[in-house]
């Protein structure tokens, strides 16, 4: 998985790409071929908000999420973001069985 990292009114931090690096390690059970992440973290007055796009599979999948600690909001993003994943995946899971169910 190729993954982009922006920093915006803020310093990089290996700490930071290391901790998302972790949280993103979770969503390879999801996806058949990951291809490209890229994840933005900004500063917004006094809120941290991370922001987390995926494409795969010919899918972009979009989320972001904002809290008074970085760590927490790139937590935030990456549960919506796998939320997403999982819904998408049963939805493809539904529709293999009703095209088993019919023949």
């Amino acid at each position: 998985m190729e993954t982009h990292f922006t920093f915006r009114n803020m310093e990089a931090s290996d700490a930071l790409k290391g901790h998302t690096l972790d949280k993103l390690e979770k969503l390879n059970k999801y996806l058949i071929k990951p291809e490209t992440v890229h994840m933005i973290f900004h500063l917004e007055r006094f809120q941290h908000v991370a922001e987390v796009t995926l494409s795969a599979n010919g899918i972009r999948y979009v989320s972001h999420d904002r809290a008074p600690d970085m760590y927490t909001a790139i937590d935030g993003a990456v549960a919506k973001l796998e939320s997403q994943l999982k819904k998408y995946k049963e939805r493809l899971k539904r529709h293999k069985d009703k095209i088993r169910k019919r023949r």
